[in-house]
């Protein structure tokens, strides 16, 4: 199995690498300036944070838009990825009314495939300006914040995951799961 890790320049995504490589997985970097078929090489795409704003510099951010819509490959997107995805695929992504720095607390509401396992309130490490204000049709939310209604979405082929938080950070309780969870997605 070879994972695609579109990278915006986030200061985790070495963290992302050295998680999924951890687990056995095969993962490479992926400028998101590649053509769509490129990446049809990759079993599946975690999409990596980054500092850009997908609602005010979505054209800075490459191809990614059409690697959301056009490949069937089970994703994964943690923060500016989790917004790409909802963006990409008619959701509502707005600057956040409260933006979280640091350690947050989420609960979850439904552990589904991509949170099993884990606590149903945890720790977790937040870099972001902008949230999803409203998943995109056929979405459903996972957990949340005290802040930020949308910490996590599934769409309902439970293909599409995201999280607003960073898995990959060692401040987020139970973090690996995430990460163990969606690899399982991508080995069926």
């Amino acid at each position: 199995m070879k994972v695609g890790l579109i990278y915006f320049g986030g200061q985790y995504n070495h963290l992302i690498l050295k998680n999924v490589k951890y687990l056995g997985v095969d993962i490479e970097v992926v400028d998101p300036s590649l053509p769509v078929e490129k990446l049809n090489a990759y079993d599946c795409l975690i999409f990596s944070g980054g500092p850009q704003s997908v609602k005010e510099e979505i054209n800075s951010i490459g191809n990614s838009v059409n690697y959301v819509r056009e490949l069937s490959s089970p994703k994964l997107g943690i923060c500016l990825g989790h917004q790409l995805i909802a963006y990409a695929l008619g959701g509502v992504v707005d600057k956040a009314s409260n933006p979280e720095f640091g350690l947050v607390k989420v609960t979850i509401h439904d552990h589904d495939t991509i949170l099993k396992d884990m606590p149903s309130v945890f720790n977790a490490w937040e870099s972001h300006n902008d949230e999803v204000k409203a998943p995109p049709l056929g979405f459903r939310v996972l957990a949340s914040s005290e802040t930020t209604k949308i910490q996590s979405m599934v769409n309902k082929d439970n293909t599409i995951f995201t999280v607003q938080f960073h898995p990959e950070v060692k401040h987020t309780q139970q973090g690996l799961l995430v990460f163990k969870n969606f690899l399982e997605v991508c080995k069926r």
